[in-house]
């Protein structure tokens, strides 16, 4: 049963009515979040939009609320571990930890220093025998420390890395049991990094006082549905719209359980619901039982005429225009297929391939670039930083080929990724792995080519194909009508009859 009360927002809404996109991501490189606010300003309304820094977005006439997230509850289980049992010798917090490995550390340097002393001040021969019997007890007792202090340290890292991943039979035990135990309120003992994001947020949404909020996301749906209430409670009504994206799959048990709890709680709370495609939409209404199939608002560029960027991706990669670049756009996740491009590379001889990254300093970008150093390929690996989202299209399209070598993944399976519309505007033929709505909509359209998901031999087949007549896949974009359905000006429209609904036309 439904803790809202029914809505009544269009008939007593009165002067221009304030809209907040909320998203608890980091705002630059967040292309939904950019869209939904450029389009709802458009339409007349006042537009915040609120998320994580780094903030450097800048919309005409709307305003931008950075907010950081103090991670205390979320991360209470790592800095106190409580091992317990299983390393009854570690320190019991960080701050154990780290004092005694810092005190460990700065005896050994004093040690040293007194070791260089006696080499160089002159003493009596007796005065010398005794200090140096004195120096070596001192650096008995410091091995003893030492060692102690090395167990118990190496005791509490472990623990720590198994807080910061519980993956064992009786961490998943122990998720199942909440779930049982506590229902739809199993993510507040699971996951209590959505109280630091609620302590974050929640006043800045009580401040701001929207109308409605369009909330990005499961964790973003929750804060906005008790914002509303609160607001609902002083006698403000706000409407809230969920914009769900396919769920990416949790990297434990304890984050799915957590993950599911917390949507569950608040899905059918939400005024309104849109996603990114019609098989997903159908999913969400029957998962959580919703009165109507969600909107679909696809997250397409908005279209316009491409020109050549002044410091597009080939000029960034430092080549001319006849040497082969495909490019490929997102982090880099293990199920993104990355490494099937680098292990590609050997086999396709001249050509280069760029990695545009939200972060080019991420751990999987090192264990790309020394990837492509074992097979000899790295002086034709580039990684480049995300540049602004209205620029992705032109800045794209100095390239030959767009790829998406995703892996056979549910959240890849439903629906076309952002990138593909990307690519699409950007008029690069494309070569994708046989997913489903990926490889359905590139046989359609021949704009590329499909290859088996993780083989890298029918990868090189496909690019091949694509860099011997780009040309026969660039015509497929000639067709009038395919980047005017497959954009932001087509997708917006729906999500701006939505508002219309629950807040009422424009003055």
């Amino acid at each position: 049963m439904s803790i809202r009360l029914g809505t009544g927002m269009a008939a007593s809404l009165r002067g221009p009515a304030r809209v907040a996109i909320l998203t608890c991501g980091g705002l630059d490189g967040d292309s939904r979040a950019l869209r939904v606010a450029t389009a709802a300003r458009a339409a007349g309304y006042e537009v915040t939009v609120i998320g994580r820094p780094p903030a450097t977005l800048a919309v005409p006439d709307v305003e931008v609320r950075p907010v950081t997230v103090r991670h205390i509850l979320g991360t209470h289980r790592v800095r106190r571990p409580h091992p317990a049992l299983r390393w009854p010798l570690a320190y019991r917090s960080t701050e154990s930890y780290e004092h005694r490995t810092t005190l460990i550390a700065a005896r050994r340097s004093l040690l040293r220093t007194r070791g260089a002393e006696l080499v160089l001040v002159h003493r009596a021969l007796p005065l010398l025998a005794l200090a140096r019997l004195g120096y070596g007890i001192a650096w008995l007792r410091y091995g003893l420390r030492s060692a102690w202090t090395g167990v118990r340290a190496a005791q509490y890292r472990t623990a720590v890395r198994h807080r910061g991943h519980p993956a064992s039979r009786l961490d998943d035990l122990a998720a199942e049991a909440a779930r049982l135990l506590l229902g739809r309120r199993a993510w507040r003992r699971l996951d209590p990094g959505l109280l630091d994001e609620e302590v974050a947020y929640g006043p800045v949404l009580d401040d701001v006082r929207p109308h409605l909020i369009h909330a990005i996301g499961h964790r973003a749906l929750g804060l906005a549905i008790r914002a509303a209430l609160r607001s609902e409670g002083s006698g403000h009504r706000i409407e809230v719209v969920w914009d769900a994206p396919p769920r990416i799959p949790a990297a434990t048990r304890r984050a799915t359980v957590a993950g599911d709890a917390h949507e569950r709680s608040f899905a059918k709370e939400a005024d309104g619901v849109v996603t990114v495609g019609d098989r997903l939409a159908r999913e969400l209404r029957a998962r959580h039982q919703l009165a109507a199939t969600p909107t679909v608002v696809r997250n397409a560029p908005p279209l316009i005429e491409v020109g050549e960027h002044p410091d597009g991706v080939r000029r960034r990669c430092h080549l001319a225009g006849d040497v082969p670049l495909l490019v490929h756009t997102g982090p880099l996740n293990p199920d993104r297929g990355a490494d099937t491009v680098i292990d590609a590379l050997p086999k396709l001889y001249d050509l280069h391939a760029a990695f545009v990254v939200p972060d080019p300093a991420h751990p999987d970008v090192a264990a790309l670039r020394e990837r492509a150093e074992q097979l000899g390929v790295h002086a034709r690996l580039h990684v480049l930083p995300y540049v602004p989202v209205p620029d992705i299209p032109a800045f794209l399209s100095s390239a030959d080929i767009g790829v998406l070598p995703v892996h056979k993944v549910a959240h890849h399976q439903s629906v076309l990724a952002t990138r593909y519309y990307e690519f699409a505007h950007a008029r690069l033929p494309v070569v994708v792995s046989d997913v489903r709505a990926m490889a359905n909509a590139t046989l359609e359209l021949g704009n590329g080519e499909v290859f088996r998901a993780r083989d890298t031999a029918d990868f090189v087949r496909a690019v091949g194909a694509v860099l011997t007549n780009p040309k026969r896949y660039r015509k497929a974009y000639d067709r009038v009508d395919v980047l005017r359905q497959w954009s932001w000006q087509t997708e917006s429209a729906p999500l701006i009859d939505l508002y219309a609904r629950l807040l009422g036309p424009r003055p």
